[in-house]
């Protein structure tokens, strides 16, 4: 990787600068699978060896030239930026090839080299294949200008202004254009600001802005033609290799945008001892990019992409710092809270919902995306219990007098009716949703401290209001290992009301169907960072050899978390939707460590 830039002033208040970078990546894989017997069943035995090499390249080439201009008068402060921007990204391509048949069978042995002269074949050629790609390249082209302005030191504005086109979207709407501007006052300098011991600054602050996201592939505007689309011809029927469109396009596919309106304020307190920022932010997410559900009568396979959803999001955080010294000991805390409300306010005009992204093996889809709820909201049947005996399953009747659930037996779990038509049916009419895995709350709290060259820091972070699927155990192998809860399940009347009974066939689906007996809270403290460390002052030693400190500490990360979720880290991260399928957890260290400054 690597970056060159070009700057020149054209007079004293006016520049001009273009940038060129760069990156190129390279990599690849080489493998040899011996031919090998250990049994008749599928899986055990490889008749022809084989071996195998692909080379991958990828280069990202991004050009910016920019003009600024700066003035001052008087107590005006003006900075104006012009620019223009191009991103080419993802260009390049692979290719691999493999043979089968070497006349050797160790990896040691085996090469690309078995070739005959005299008659010019590969004397490993029982068949060979080859295989080229070219990628798909990811081009953005953008202006911009931006205009900073203060009067005074005290009153601030900035104002931005963007058009970005990107090669991702449709042909009516390749273009996007996003403003956005923010003001600021402080008040602390203004002449009728007296100064005092209490508060010594204070800002008042607030703006909107508007993003873009075009985070999808290429080509989903496109009908883009695949192959395995076989027919039949001719009297004879003959099945012949076909290709056909494997969705429709959608030329109108746009940006998703994202519009942010916030408002705050910075104080600082007690001779700067205390600061404090409060900031309040409401998004609105319009377009949500994503496949759209089509009918199978259209006739294609592929799900085309579509602006399909709207979403709010208002949020509160706090920050807070306090230092302090009293006498040989300095102490400084800071720490930042913040909250979290989110709701669809819109999916597509044709449904009420739309389904969600996070799913769970022979579950299918165990989200929903519906209007008024959060995001990606797990959605489900809801449990009232276990049958404890025949007579609770007899009791749990319709109000015609039949069996709500004829097939239970005791042990199973009791699902509520959420529709009340008498019955549990195995589609969606008695799911209901069951919470979100955006928590709620955020938190995290540093602490230091230091004494005659001794110091202590510490790190916490923590979230609250969350639900995780627990999904550790998997359902596509009947005979799968439980978790030791397991052992407390139900084996007889009054045994447990929240662990069912165990079944290789599980008729009831009280492992199969998606419940809230998978979902758990995902509330977490975790004390992520814990250093102590000891600074040697200056002597003759460090003196010789020219150094002129020396700090030792040990450090230890992950070290306590406290949580109820028995998954191994309630941190499964948002990439997985609040799904966690033994996410792995991240791992407890300890660690020695000397710095040396000279």
């Amino acid at each position: 990787m690597g970056n060159l830039s070009l700057e020149a002033a054209i007079t004293k208040d006016i520049k001009v600068k273009s940038t060129v970078s760069g990156k190129m990546a390279f990599w690849g894989a080489q493998g040899f699978t011996p031919s090998f017997y250990m049994g008749s069943g599928g899986g055990l035995s490889v008749a022809t060896n084989s071996m195998f090499k692909e080379q991958h390249h990828r280069n990202y080439l991004n050009l910016e030239n920019t003009l600024n201009y700066t003035k001052n008068w008087r107590d005006h402060n003006f900075t104006v930026l012009l620019g223009q921007a191009a991103y080419k990204e993802n260009v390049g391509g692979g290719n691999g090839f493999s043979f089968q048949g070497l006349p050797v069978n160790n990896y040691k042995e085996a090469s690309f080299g078995f070739f005959n002269a005299a008659t010019m074949v590969y004397s490993a050629s029982a068949y060979s294949t080859e295989g080229n790609a070219s990628n798909n390249w990811h081009i953005l082209s953008s202006l911009f200008g931006r205009l900073n302005y203060t009067y005074k030191e005290k009153y601030l504005f900035t104002g931005i202004i963007r058009r970005d086109g990107s090669n991702r979207f449709g042909t009516n709407n390749k273009y996007g254009n996003f403003p956005g501007a923010s003001v600021g006052w402080i008040v602390s300098k203004e002449d009728f600001w007296k100064s005092n011991k209490y508060i010594n600054n204070l800002k008042i602050r607030g703006g909107f802005g508007k993003v873009g996201n075009d985070a999808i592939g290429e080509y989903g505007y496109l009908s883009l033609v695949g192959a395995g689309y076989n027919y039949s011809f001719g009297n004879a029927n003959a099945i012949v290799a076909g290709n056909a469109p494997r969705s429709i396009d959608n030329p109108d596919l746009h940006w998703e945008s994202t519009n942010q309106i916030n408002a705050g304020f910075e104080a600082a307190l007690l001779g700067n001892k205390l600061n404090i920022t409060v900031d309040y932010y409401k998004k609105k997410t319009d377009g949500i990019l994503r496949p759209v559900n089509i009918p199978g009568y259209v006739g294609v396979t592929g799900l085309p992409l579509g602006n399909v959803a709207d979403m709010e999001n208002s949020r509160i955080e706090v920050a807070m710092s306090y230092r302090h010294k009293l006498g040989p000991v300095n102490f400084s805390a800071s720490g930042n809270f913040a909250t979290l409300k989110n709701k669809v306010t819109h999916v597509a005009s044709d449904a009420d919902f739309i389904a969600g992204y996070a799913g769970f093996q022979s579950m299918g889809t165990v989200t929903r995306i519906q209007k008024g709820q959060s995001f990606n909201s797990f959605f489900g049947y809801q449990t009232a219990g276990i049958f404890q005996n025949q007579a609770e399953i007899d009791a749990y009747k319709n109000s015609t007098g039949g069996l709500i659930q004829p097939n239970a037996r005791p042990g199973d779990f009791k699902w509520v009716d959420a529709n009340g038509d008498g019955t549990i049916s195995n589609d969606d009419k008695d799911k209901v949703f069951l919470g979100t895995s955006l928590p709620k709350i955020t938190f995290g709290l540093t602490l230091n401290f230091d004494y005659k060259g001794f110091d202590l820091m510490a790190f916490a972070q923590g979230a609250a209001g969350n639900k995780i699927f627990q999904g550790l155990r998997r359902l596509d192998i009947a005979n799968a290992n439980y978790q030791t809860v397991a052992m407390s399940r139900w084996t007889g009347e009054g045994t447990s009301n929240t662990y069912p009974r165990l079944t290789s066939t599980d008729p009831n689906g009280n492992f199969g169907k998606m419940s809230d007996f998978y979902l758990e809270k995902g509330d977490y403290l975790r004390l992520k960072v814990l250093q102590l460390g000891y600074t040697v002052a200056p002597n003759k030693v460090l003196n010789k050899i020219g150094a002129n400190r020396l700090r030792v500490y040990v450090s230890a990360e992950n070290l306590l978390t406290l949580t109820k979720y028995t998954g191994y880290d309630p941190e499964v991260g948002g990439s997985v939707f609040g799904v966690d399928k033994g996410q792995y957890p991240q791992a407890r260290s300890f660690m020695v460590g000397a710095q040396l400054q000279f």
